[in-house]
């Protein structure tokens, strides 16, 4: 892990793999970038993948807020220059994936593709009220923060199989610093004054939009009025996930991102 310090905040990242092209992998909003490891090391087979915690998140800097989306868009922008990457291909999930829309629209020159995975371009009011209940666990008890956050997270057979790990990822979050939830809270408020349906016809990158079918916090509805609202974009709904897809089956989102890759060398080949 290197850090770059980008509009005053040290910005933790990694570069992995090699090749001329690079995939940028943006963290949901309680991610950090271990999360993405194992897609890493699937999409890093050619190209080289750009990693980084968000200002806010767990390796980054965590100034005082407020955040915005065109704040961490601008974050990434000044940390692909400082590494001397003019363009990348962009890819978020959840909250990464807000920021990699609003990339796109504010940096087109830089956006070489775009894939959103179980994002949204607006906020609904039970989408709303969950985000608020986390707020609001964040800064009075990490442990009821995390229990708050699972339902919501995973598919139901990912909890069922997967027990001990959601048990050791809540003793993790349990010892985390005081700042850690006070940031998470500016994440949230920035999240909740999110208003990008109206602006989506201006992103111009080729686009993905993934959604897993179990996911009840980001539900395919919201995915439909992505793809929608950016001309050309495809919508693809994966079986059995939930909100987490990147976590409960990386193997299955990096196939279908591959895949998104391939149609649009065939494209540029024609």
């Amino acid at each position: 892990m290197e850090k770059l310090k980008v509009n005053g905040c040290e910005l933790a990242y990694e570069l992995l793999g090699e090749g001329e092209e690079t995939v940028v992998l943006l963290n949901g909003i309680g991610m950090s970038m271990a999360h993405w490891r194992p897609t890493a090391a699937i999409l890093g087979q050619g190209r080289r993948v750009l990693l980084n915690d968000l200002r806010g998140q767990l390796l980054s800097g965590r100034p005082a807020g407020p955040y915005s989306f065109e704040l961490h868009a601008s974050d990434l922008a000044g940390l692909l220059r400082g590494l001397g990457i003019a363009s990348a291909h962009i890819v978020g999930t959840s909250y990464g994936s807000e920021v990699a829309m609003v990339f796109a629209r504010l940096h087109p020159q830089m956006t070489r593709s775009l894939v959103v995975v179980d994002g949204v371009s607006e906020v609904r009011p039970l989408l709303r009220a969950a985000v608020k209940a986390w707020r609001s666990a964040a800064l009075v008890d990490p442990v009821a923060f995390y229990h708050s956050l699972i339902p919501w997270t995973y598919s139901e057979s990912y909890i069922a199989a997967n027990e001990a790990v959601l048990a050791s990822r809540e003793k993790a979050m349990a010892s985390l610093p005081r700042d850690y939830f006070e940031a998470f809270a500016a994440l949230c408020d920035s999240f909740l004054a999110l208003d990008e349906t109206p602006r989506l016809g201006d992103i111009k990158a080729p686009s993905l939009v993934l959604v897993g079918a179990e996911d009840i916090l980001k539900h395919p509805g919201y995915a439909r009025v992505v793809a929608e609202g950016i001309a050309g974009a495809s919508l693809e709904l994966m079986p059995g996930l939930g909100h987490g897809a990147v976590i409960e089956d990386p193997k299955a989102v990096s196939a279908r991102i591959l895949a998104f890759y391939s149609r649009l060398a065939r494209h540029r080949a024609d």
